[in-house]
């Protein structure tokens, strides 16, 4: 059995005939050139139920799968890839990333799974053993929802570790900072300093600063940090594309680029430089670069390695912060809750008018189940003008929902894009937040699903484990990679194996527009293919996070 193109068929024709006419042809005659790559002698998931033993790539597209005997006759020149037993299978497509910032993490500090200053502090002495006096020392990962839930850190230590350098440390989701005094003082931030309109500075009992900062107050800071140039911004850009390659990614959604970064990714692109497929989602809560891409359009470069189509919007903060907006109070101490709206509902209002317009996505960070249902109602006004419209809008995290959202999306075709790592690094405080009845519209995948909704599984990257293995089983376990809690945390919300890989390839070719090249192994799309070491959908699902890439190719090329 062979399943291939029509191009391919007339191949095998010209290749049978030519057979014929060369039969007495000297044998030693040496075969022609070819760019004919054939995969065999291993598993091939192809994420339908058909069962392939070979596959053949020509040119970079997949133009053949079937019996291993039928495709070395039609190609016979081809070289050979043998598996040696192991599995080929779609490259993964990490949905929703930040990879310029996974690049630049190479310079910080990593404090992730600190949990005290002090540790901190010893994570700082180890990046920067003997700093030079008045530079910017960077750390990023400490977790803001687990310090909010046991008191965030004070800057005393900090100060009295590093009195002649500016620190500034990125919490692990984003949503808060941590600065010493020096960094404070650049920023002149002192007691008389008012909270931003979107935001806030914690203090101590004297008004003082504490050194934490929320939300969008930690740009009073982060505007002082020295800013790499466009030369470390591509290099940054490449190590982050390159490390993801290297843990099976073959296509990322970059989730909210500034203008600097929208021109290193192009200007990359341009020079053939891009190691792996990226779709570009451009920064919404930026209205100058807006105005300006929605009079140019989206952009789709022909080789297909770079698109930029989608606008990401920021609207909301997060749960372990307590700046998600919910509808009713946090259920552990409301009074310390600081709900935020990072952008305006008509501004919101206003960019997906013009997306539906311009034909660009809409990419919407909602978190609580108030700035959820708020983004739907606009996506509802929106698109009202638009009823066959093919948006595939999409909801980035849906982390907390009203029990009318999974019906409200599916009839809609809005994509919920959620993350499995953040159920489980949430697992330890969420349901303080919410409460024994909220938390059951938290993390809730299967609920998609079972109510005909579209449902990609991404990393959000850097911050939690982030690799495909771990992804996978997070959302085919609900256990954190120790194994607890033993039965999974809210079991019923897990997703099978096939689930999962559906969320993680063909899924997130469709939430780009690009199912058409890319998400599977199929006659006619590109070769982007991995070979790991097992095979996910037959191996114990308690060892998934243990799954090995060996080999990665991106339109029939190894990366």
């Amino acid at each position: 059995m062979i399943r291939m193109s029509v191009t391919k068929l007339t191949l095998l024709a010209t290749l049978l005939l030519l057979a014929v006419g060369c039969q007495q042809q000297d044998a030693a005659v040496a075969p022609p050139a070819t760019s004919q790559l054939l995969v065999f002698g291993g598993s091939i998931l192809t994420l339908d139920e058909a069962k392939v033993e070979a596959m053949l790539v020509e040119e970079g597209v997949i133009s053949a799968l079937g019996d291993l005997n039928d495709l070395q006759a039609l190609a016979p020149n081809a070289a050979k890839l043998d598996l040696a037993g192991r599995t080929a299978m779609s490259g993964f497509i990490d949905s929703h990333v930040h990879v310029r910032e996974l690049g630049m993490d190479a310079i910080k500090a990593d404090l992730v799974g600190t949990v005290n200053v002090d540790e901190m502090v010893e994570r700082l002495h180890m990046k920067f053993p003997t700093p030079k006096p008045g530079t910017w020392l960077i750390g990023q990962g400490w977790d803001e929802g687990a310090f909010a839930s046991r008191g965030y850190p004070d800057r005393a230590a900090l100060d009295a570790a590093f009195p002649a350098n500016p620190v500034y440390l990125e919490s692990l989701h984003g949503f808060a900072g941590f600065a010493n005094g020096l960094a404070l003082k650049a920023a002149s931030i002192d007691a008389t300093t008012h909270d931003p309109e979107v935001g806030q500075i914690l203090r101590r009992a004297d008004g003082t600063p504490t050194g934490v900062l929320l939300t969008l107050a930690q740009a009073l800071v982060t505007r002082q940090v020295p800013a790499a140039d466009a030369a470390q911004l591509e290099q940054a850009i490449i190590a982050g594309l390159n490390t993801m390659a290297r843990a099976g990614v073959t296509s990322v959604h970059e989730a909210g680029m500034d203008g600097r970064d929208v021109t290193a990714f192009i200007h990359l692109a341009e020079q053939g430089k891009l190691p792996i497929r990226v779709y570009g989602m451009l920064n919404g809560n930026d209205d100058e670069l807006m105005q300006h891409w929605f009079s140019r359009g989206p952009l789709s470069r022909p080789d297909g390695m770079l698109a930029i189509a989608a606008v990401k919007v920021f609207y909301d903060g997060s749960l372990g912060s307590r700046t998600a907006m919910l509808r009713a109070p946090y259920s552990d101490h409301p009074e310390l809750a600081n709900p935020t709206e990072r952008i305006t509902p008509a501004a919101v209002k206003a960019l997906a008018d013009q997306a539906a317009a311009t034909g660009f996505q809409m990419a919407v960070h909602a978190i609580g189940d108030e700035g959820n249902d708020r983004t739907l109602t606009i996506y509802e006004d929106a698109l009202a003008a638009y009823p066959n419209k093919d948006h595939r809008w999409r909801i980035e995290h849906a982390q907390v929902v009203l029990p009318n959202y999974y019906q409200r999306v599916a009839k809609l075709g809005v994509i919920s894009s959620m993350q499995s790592s953040h159920a489980m690094g949430d697992s330890a405080w969420a349901e303080d937040r919410l409460g024994g009845q909220r938390i059951h519209y938290a993390y809730a995948w299967q609920r998609v699903l079972d109510n005909g909704g579209r449902l990609i599984i991404n990393s959000d990257l850097p911050g939690e484990p982030w690799t495909p293995a771990e992804t996978l089983y997070f959302a085919v376990n609900r256990q954190k990679l120790d194994g607890t809690p033993a039965q999974g945390w809210y079991p019923g919300q897990a997703l099978s194996v096939n689930q999962a890989l559906q969320a993680m390839t063909l899924g997130g070719a469709h939430a780009a527009f690009q199912e058409a090249m890319t998400g599977s192994l199929a006659v006619g799309k590109a070769a982007d293919f991995i070979i790991v070491d097992n095979n996910p959908l037959t191996m114990a699902a308690s060892d998934l996070a243990q799954l090995q890439v060996i080999e990665i190719y991106v339109a029939g090329s190894k990366r």
